[in-house]
């Protein structure tokens, strides 16, 4: 919290207790199957600055099929595998909205449980969250999940432009572009398995990143 320990002390605390409850450095695949085969988290690679980069599709989110506390190994797994993998220990993550359904609003509860996460466990790691492809229909739901979002994390938000070009530039400027699948209009060859974090198992079953 800025250097201010009488701040910091309290979310201290609460971290080590959710840290003894979760012990996310032993969350594995095997306790979050559902999530996982889902294909809606997955690792593009790293950043020339060596910031791992993720992709999240919410075409590919389906939480009616498995609970919350699925969705929260999910996460727990995806940040304590990547932070291993580039240089430092911030990412950038992408959000292709395409796909966001009215539906979706029913799991606020998963909604805040990633920003509960990444907020109060692994606060400063977020170098920049990308949104793209937005809905029109995901307006009004944004105005209530931005309830839940502190303002250091807010200010890494960035809405990203309808065109193929500012899609572009945005992922670009992430430092980003080299790992976006021609699917995507970038120049990577080939499929993304799933996770495709180096070292851990892929699952042949997930889908293709396809927009």
């Amino acid at each position: 919290r800025q250097g201010d320990f009488s701040k910091a002390k309290p979310f201290l605390q609460k971290d080590l207790e959710w840290r003894e409850k979760m012990h996310p450095e032993l969350v594995k695949q095997a306790d979050f199957p559902t999530a996982l085969a889902s294909g809606c988290w997955r690792m593009l690679g790293c950043t020339p600055a060596g910031l791992p980069v993720v992709i999240i599709q919410l075409g590919l989110w389906d939480p009616g099929k498995y609970d919350v506390d699925e969705y929260e190994r999910s996460i727990i797994y995806f940040l304590e595998k990547i932070m291993g993998r580039g240089r430092g220990e911030k990412f950038v993550v992408m959000f292709d909205m395409h796909g966001w359904k009215l539906s979706h609003v029913m799991y606020m509860r998963n909604i805040a449980r990633l920003l509960s996460t990444l907020q109060d466990h692994y606060p400063e790691r977020l170098a920049s969250a990308l949104i793209f492809r937005v809905p029109g229909i995901f307006a009004s739901a944004w105005r209530a999940i931005k309830r839940f979002v502190d303002p250091a994390t807010a200010s890494k938000v960035v809405f990203v432009g309808a065109s193929p070009e500012a899609e572009h530039l945005a992922f670009a400027a992430a430092g980003a572009w080299e790992l976006i699948p021609k699917s995507y209009g970038g120049p990577r060859e080939g499929p993304v398995p799933v996770p495709n974090i180096p070292g851990e198992c892929n699952v042949p079953s997930a889908p293709d990143l396809v927009p």
